[in-house]
């Protein structure tokens, strides 16, 4: 399989239902996205304290596979200079400008490829990507994009899964094993 047959499987599968857009239940938009995020935190606790959110103030920052915006909403109230996101599905920027616009927050959100950042070299204090690159066909080339896109002195906060890991058991025993899917 080639890259772009790669690039289009992940994309479809992606845009076929975002990630943790199981969770998203209530009556309004409002209600599904804040049930989303509530189990997002819940489940992965650990995020809040890896991401700095509140760090982003006045930072021109960039979220690599923003999903359903859980993250970026949380990156967008820190007022930052800039705030961009990309995702490689026309749904997860959908769901991401849907619920910024629910809290009357903006950000640049758009469909992008990690491994061919559309941002000038030395663009960004932040780049933040929570179990996304993994994903790309060719990882190597999308971390190096993060580092290019990142001014010197910056920080890139990046958290890839690895097959072997308590998450990546524990998503196996969630969505595999419980679900008759081993």
């Amino acid at each position: 399989m080639d890259n772009s047959t790669e690039k289009n499987s992940v994309r479809d599968f992606w845009d076929r239902t975002s990630c943790g857009e199981v969770y998203a239940k209530g009556s309004s938009a409002e209600a599904q996205y804040e049930a989303q995020a509530k189990t997002r935190y819940e489940l992965e606790p650990y995020i809040q304290d890896f991401a700095h959110f509140a760090e982003g103030s006045g930072k021109d920052i960039l979220e690599i596979g923003v999903g359903m915006g859980a993250d970026h909403l949380e990156w967008a109230k820190t007022q930052p200079k800039s705030l961009t996101g990309i995702d490689l599905t026309p749904s997860a920027v959908h769901h991401t400008k849907n619920r910024l616009s629910i809290y009357c927050l903006e950000s640049k959100v758009e469909v992008a490829d990690a491994e061919n950042l559309p941002y000038d070299n030395d663009s960004f204090d932040v780049v933040y990507s929570w179990g996304v690159l993994h994903h790309s066909p060719d990882t190597p080339k999308a971390v190096n994009e993060v580092f290019r896109v990142l001014r010197r002195g910056g920080v890139a906060r990046i958290m890839i899964y690895n097959k072997y890991s308590i998450v990546g058991y524990m998503l196996w025993l969630r969505y595999g094993l419980l679900r008759g899917k081993p």
